[in-house]
């Protein structure tokens, strides 16, 4: 499975739907604006119906902040897509960060930044 950045199909939509974050100098996050791009599944077979996020931030090039996996169907889904009801899917059904990724000292920021704004968590 490889997966594709959500802009390289629809560039004017993604950016415009794209959600950033501005960290002010001062705080324990390297200032910088950081951008939430959307990568997808490219396999027209799959229908996992999950989403990779890398916070990438303006100034530090390709480097990944976080990766966050993120899956937005119901546990019964999950079981079903993966055939068996053995499995614990219960972190494809929530936001966390990727085990296949590395991820910066600050991971867990973006990802309660991640659940809170972008999700409307309070």
């Amino acid at each position: 499975m490889t997966m594709s950045a959500f802009f390289t199909r629809f560039r004017d939509l993604a950016f415009k739907e794209m959600r950033a974050c501005t960290v002010s100098p001062g705080r324990e996050i390297p200032a910088d604006e950081y951008g939430f791009l959307e990568f997808y599944c490219d396999d027209a077979q799959c229908d996992c119906r999950r989403v990779m996020i890398k916070v990438l931030g303006q100034r530090s090039g390709d480097k990944a902040w976080a990766t966050i996996s993120y899956g937005w169907e119901t546990p019964e889904f999950y079981r079903g897509w993966a055939g068996t009801d053995l499995m614990d899917v219960e972190d494809l059904c929530r936001p966390t960060l990727d085990l296949l990724n590395p991820q910066s000292p600050h991971a867990e920021f973006f990802l309660s930044l991640f659940e809170e704004i972008i999700q409307g968590k309070t």
